[in-house]
């Protein structure tokens, strides 16, 4: 199966952090850390109807034992791949992300980012911010 970079300008995965992830059987989110070329700090994207939402240890090392041929710390879309097949009618969308210790597939319908701040704090802890100030908003 052909993959390639997503599509969107999100900014670029910094090599160092691990991200830090919540998944409430709806969206999935995510929180990385970003490139110092990107202006550092934290982004979160939220994956919404996320259908499938997976964590594997899968260091940057062991990429070329990914059933994907993948990109490190990378969005990388897989195009007509076995896991959208069944989900065709939902019109789902299938990426691998590369981090340092670990690999995040999510097959999911739509893709935002929802905070980005310069801050140097743990993906963690941004993440649970960006969830508490979401919430008065119901997204």
């Amino acid at each position: 199966m052909p993959v390639s970079s997503a599509p969107e300008p999100f900014p670029e995965i910094g090599t160092v952090e691990n991200p830090a992830t919540f998944y409430d059987g709806n969206n999935a989110f995510l929180c990385y850390e970003a490139s110092v070329r990107a202006g550092g700090g934290n982004v979160v994207l939220k994956f919404g109807r996320a259908i499938d939402f997976r964590i594997a240890p899968i260091n940057i090392e062991g990429l070329g034992e990914c059933r994907y041929p993948v990109s490190p710390w990378a969005f990388n879309e897989v195009i007509g791949g076995e896991e959208t097949g069944k989900w065709r009618s939902l019109k789902p969308r299938l990426w691998l992300i590369s981090f340092n210790d670990i690999m995040v597939d999510v097959l999911f319908e739509t893709v935002a980012m929802i905070y980005h701040d310069a801050a140097q704090a743990p993906p963690s802890k941004t993440l649970i911010k960006a969830l508490k100030e979401l919430k008065p908003r119901g997204i």
